[in-house]
């Protein structure tokens, strides 16, 4: 099984989702961006997600492991 790495991070004052080969959103808070990462990795088609979230200070926050198709 493969494995998809997501990242909520802060940049130019908005919060966006990155990846391999992926970068989207522009939200005004972070929670907004993670929530919609999360909604991302339900449809990862049974991947394993780890969703990597950085916290308002810059630090990133151990990985969050999600699984697809709904599994969160």
């Amino acid at each position: 099984m493969s494995e998809v790495h997501y990242g909520v991070v802060q940049q130019a004052g908005r919060w966006r989702i990155i990846g391999d080969n992926l970068k989207f959103g522009a939200y005004p808070e972070r929670q907004a961006a993670v929530e919609a990462a999360r909604r991302l990795a339900n449809k990862s088609l049974g991947q394993t997600v780890q969703l990597h979230v950085q916290q308002e200070t810059g630090e990133l926050s151990p990985p969050e492991v999600l699984g697809g198709e709904g599994e969160a």
